[in-house]
């Protein structure tokens, strides 16, 4: 994996209060937990935690790379990849990363000394989320854990959510489209305003694709790859709640403006 290791065991917490422990890329921090946490970069932040591998391992673990961040974010199941996928579909996250800190409980806590959340994911609105990762199945073992991290970014000013798995067809279609998120795919400036304006208004896939095709003179396939690269880094739109088809209907929801990564260069459309 090419993610960088982090500590294998965490510190004990001699304090009254609740503590945060995080490798940044300019040093350690070791801050009391409080609304000062603000300021640290945490969707920057190194794992602070080592990522455990060994002959047998049951968990699917490995690097997701985020069209959002531009870089690799690193998983340790399936679940947790699939948390990766709809975040870096997520236009409202600018950031996110993988065992971000550790909440070091205050001394005597009973059920642990300590918790290292899954994900910190950077809002658009500055604002931070702590995630965690959790099979539906395995919910209630770690309600106890659980409530003290939730207790915590709310001492912190963070939203926090438990991640537990995506619906389908919803997670199907997610699926495919994440093929698609790579610069490969897509389409110079003046073929995405031909994509845009193929789309309006709203028709089928199908329609939209021929309509395009057309008009650049390109080869459908070609056309549809770019299609769905918009789909996915949300300047075309589509019900994600309804099985992916030629038959489905699109339609812009974003402002083009320029450069690769469309996830980062739109802005919404005035209304």
């Amino acid at each position: 994996m090419e993610v960088a290791g982090g500590l294998r065991s965490m510190p004990s917490n001699m304090a009254d209060e609740g503590r945060l422990l995080a490798c940044l890329v300019d040093g350690m921090a070791n801050a009391p937990v409080s609304t000062a946490l603000a300021s640290l970069a945490l969707e920057s932040a190194l794992p602070v935690r080592a990522f455990f591998s060994w002959p047998g391992k049951r968990n699917y673990e490995g690097v997701w790379w985020s069209s959002t961040t531009r870089s690799h974010v690193g998983f340790e199941s399936l679940l947790e990849r699939e948390f990766l996928m709809s975040a870096d579909y997520d236009r409202d996250l600018v950031g996110v990363a993988s065992q971000p800190f550790a909440f070091l409980w205050p001394r005597g806590t009973e059920g642990g000394r300590w918790h290292v959340p899954d994900f910190f994911v950077r809002l658009r609105d500055g604002g931070g989320r702590v995630v965690d990762v959790k099979h539906p199945d395995r919910v209630g073992s770690a309600e106890r854990q659980f409530g003290l991290t939730r207790e915590a970014c709310e001492a912190a000013g963070w939203e926090y959510e438990l991640f537990t798995g995506l619906g389908e067809p919803r997670g199907s279609n997610l699926r495919w489209l994440a093929g698609y998120r790579q610069d490969r795919f897509a389409p110079d400036d003046t073929a995405a305003a031909v994509l845009v304006d193929s789309f309006v208004p709203e028709s089928s896939l199908s329609s939209g694709v021929r309509r395009a095709a057309r008009t650049l003179r390109v080869d459908d396939g070609i056309v549809r790859a770019h299609v769905l690269h918009l789909l996915f880094s949300g300047v075309l739109a589509v019900d994600l709640d309804r099985p992916l088809s030629q038959d489905s209907v699109v339609s812009p929801c974003q402002a083009l403006t320029v450069g690769p990564a469309w996830g980062a260069g739109v802005s919404e459309v005035a209304s």
